[in-house]
């Protein structure tokens, strides 16, 4: 009975993956019209939002990922949609939740109030901005990100929930897989030194680095897992498929990400030798995907990772403090960044930082540095505090939101996701109605 349950649960796992990269091929040829797709995102939407009014936070974690991961594809081809659609439904969604379900009287972090303090910073130093559409978007990127650090800083996150919501966000990884796979079997490629659109279908490739590193990040973790071994193969071959398509984006920073979290893991787990000897699984996949590339890139890829700078990402920075040098109090204002390297003769053309930490500094000045810098330099302390697998897996997620941050700014839908998954997993677990802390959660259960 037992090897007929697992034998189902696999098939049905099997299945599920190849219907959700069929499904990103059905809508990478465009057999779905773009108005359709849209469609579909609303309809997330506002099933998201129905299951926050119904206090039914399991269902909304079920389908939250799906908006995340096409939202993407809807930025892409759909211009007409509002940018920010995903930061407005997080803001709507985690500020029902905060009013109607039943949370911690206390937050068991304070982190938040550093980033509510900067909040609000943002909004005082935005009285007279240079281009208003660029300070508001600011303004809602940052919102959103505050209201899903304050729910999670009063709320829980429990196992079996983690579980559902990274479950479904590996699903819509795969959908979003094979939406950029469709551009490597129709057409040719120009490959070049530099990341590449026409190699991610018409996405942006910098914003897909977060989207499938973060998608990559959770496969790994699941082969790791001593929990997860009857899925083991199939998150290998899933895996290898993703990374694949990740790669050739050319976009570096989905292989940053992933290299990153890898290195944390085996520091964390530097004294088991079972944790070392996985290591050889990721051989063959490594050698699949590399001689693949080389390939399908006719070497190029090679030459791209061997290049040397950050796509002028390092020349930002620098400006970046040069104008905090020269606007330390203050800074110059909420999205002002973007015309005063112009103005100042700091850059040829206008530009986003693409940096938060730099942004913070450049446009808020020392005011920006303490309150930004500030709440992630809080939070990773309390983050130190906690026990065996919490404080792993925070550290993971951590990590990964800071580098998506210097690598792309606050600009997409998986950011605040990511943040969450940070906040709500203290090692102590508060009980409302008995005001008092429960036991933690075992690695088994938190596996």
């Amino acid at each position: 009975m037992a090897n007929l349950k697992y034998i189902i649960n696999t098939e049905s796992l099997i299945a599920k993956y190849i219907v959700a990269f069929a499904l990103g091929v059905i809508i990478g040829l465009k057999l779905l019209p773009v108005p359709v797709v849209v469609g579909l995102q609303v309809i997330l939407a506002i099933v998201c939002v129905l299951h926050c009014l119904k206090g039914n936070i399991t269902g909304f974690f079920i389908w939250l990922p799906y908006a995340v991961y096409n939202e993407v594809y809807v930025r892409g081809f759909a211009r007409w949609f509002p940018y920010l659609a995903m930061q407005y439904l997080y803001i709507i969604c985690f500020a029902i939740l905060f009013f109607t379900i039943p949370r911690l009287k206390k937050p068991h972090s304070n982190a938040w109030i550093f980033l509510a303090i900067f909040s609000f910073v943002e909004i005082a130093n935005n009285v007279y901005p240079d281009k208003a559409a660029i300070g508001r978007q600011i303004l809602t990127q940052s919102f959103a990100l505050l209201a899903t650090v304050v729910w999670a800083s009063y709320n829980v996150l429990k196992p079996a929930l983690i579980n559902k919501l990274l479950d479904n966000a590996k699903v819509a990884c795969v959908v979003l897989a094979g939406i950029v796979f469709v551009a490597h079997i129709t057409g040719k490629i120009n490959y070049g030194l530099y990341s590449n659109s026409e190699s991610s279908n018409g996405l942006a490739p910098v914003q897909l680095s977060g989207y499938l590193g973060f998608g990559c990040i959770l496969f790994f973790l699941s082969i790791m897992n001593p929990q997860d071994l009857k899925n083991r193969t199939i998150n290998i071959v899933v895996l290898a498929v993703v990374a694949t398509v990740m790669v050739l984006t050319f976009s570096r920073g989905g292989l940053y990400f992933l290299g990153a979290v890898v290195c944390l893991f085996f520091f964390y787990n530097r004294d088991k030798l079972a944790s070392y000897a996985r290591v050889l699984i990721f051989i063959p996949i490594a050698a699949f995907i590399y001689f693949y590339v080389v390939n399908q890139t006719g070497g190029k890829i090679v030459a791209r990772y061997e290049q040397e700078g950050t796509s002028n990402r390092d020349v930002l920075i620098n400006i970046g403090f040069t104008i905090f040098a020269d606007h330390m109090i203050f800074g110059v204002g909420t999205g002002n960044f973007n015309t005063t390297i112009v103005r100042e003769k700091l850059y040829s053309e206008e530009s986003g930082a693409h940096n938060e930490y730099v942004r913070a500094a450049a446009e808020h000045g020392v005011i920006g540095i303490f309150f930004y810098w500030g709440f992630y330099l809080f939070l990773l302390f309390e983050i130190l505090k906690r026990q065996r697998l919490q404080k792993q897996y925070a550290i993971y997620f951590f990590a990964l939101f800071c580098l998506i941050i210097i690598h792309n700014g606050l600009k997409i839908a998986i950011q605040p996701l990511v943040i969450m998954l940070v906040v709500a997993t203290p090692t102590l677990i508060y009980q409302p109605k008995k005001h008092v802390y429960n036991r933690e959660y075992s690695d088994q259960e938190f596996a």
